[in-house]
């Protein structure tokens, strides 16, 4: 009985990378289209707009809105500013097959190209962690002014040689663009993707990227990883607190 219960999961384990590494594709080269904010918001669901009137109650201002496809999953977006603090603010939902969920992220960008964010992401990271990203992610707070709160903490608790600095507004996606490529050719560097990219401006994983994906979002292995992330998150923030 044990065997048969089992057999699912070490199938998941086993098979599971190896149509991950022959299908999945990793965004390495994006170039984002503005859309028109109040037919987006038409089209996205009520989550996402009672969180957009939490941004707007926090003064943030929205920048643009766009859309990013990979392998499985589509992600719309939108990107705020704020007007006196130095954080730029996104709402996303991302939708894989009938699923979908929506989360808000707040992050500091630092004039090395690096970034500080805290996000209500629901699902761990398929990424492994990066010098140039520090994430805490809390999940299960709706609140945005306290997720706004956190941020502004670590940044000034934090130390950081790269001075920080207000997203730049003027220049709309690019700074997300420049990161996305510098992530992409770090997940390069660290083994988790090939060095090519294709047509569609997009990588593909190697077999230690399909694995390390694969399990973290399958059991056991989300089970461990979603326990090594609190525990990081317990630690970032009490080691940050007065």
């Amino acid at each position: 009985m044990l065997a048969v219960l089992l057999l699912p999961v070490v199938a998941i384990n086993v098979i599971g990378p190896w149509l991950v590494l022959r299908t999945q594709r990793i965004p390495a080269r994006v170039r984002f289209n503005n859309t028109d904010h109040a037919r987006f918001l038409a089209d996205r669901g009520e989550v996402f707009r009672r969180l957009d009137e939490q941004l707007q109650a926090l003064e943030f201002a929205h920048v643009g809105s766009s859309v990013l496809p990979s392998s499985h999953t589509t992600s719309h977006f939108s990107l705020y500013v704020h007007p006196r603090d130095q954080a730029a603010a996104m709402l996303v939902t991302m939708t894989t097959g009938k699923r979908r969920v929506t989360y808000a992220e707040f992050t500091q960008l630092y004039a090395d190209g690096s970034l500080l964010d805290v996000h209500n992401a629901p699902s761990l990271s398929s990424y492994p962690s990066m010098p140039c990203r520090i994430g805490v992610r809390m999940t299960g707070v709706n609140n945005l002014k306290r997720l706004f709160s956190t941020l502004q903490h670590l940044r000034a608790c934090l130390p950081n040689s790269a001075a920080a600095i207000a997203y730049p507004k003027d220049q709309g996606f690019a700074p997300i663009e420049r990161f996305l490529a510098r992530e992409s050719d770090e997940l390069v560097a660290q083994g988790y993707c090939t060095p090519d990219i294709d047509s569609q401006g997009r990588r593909g994983l190697t077999l230690k990227g399909a694995l390390l994906l694969t399990w973290k979002n399958a059991w056991p292995g989300r089970l461990v990883f979603n326990l090594l992330e609190q525990r990081h998150t317990r630690l970032l923030l009490t080691s940050s607190a007065p």
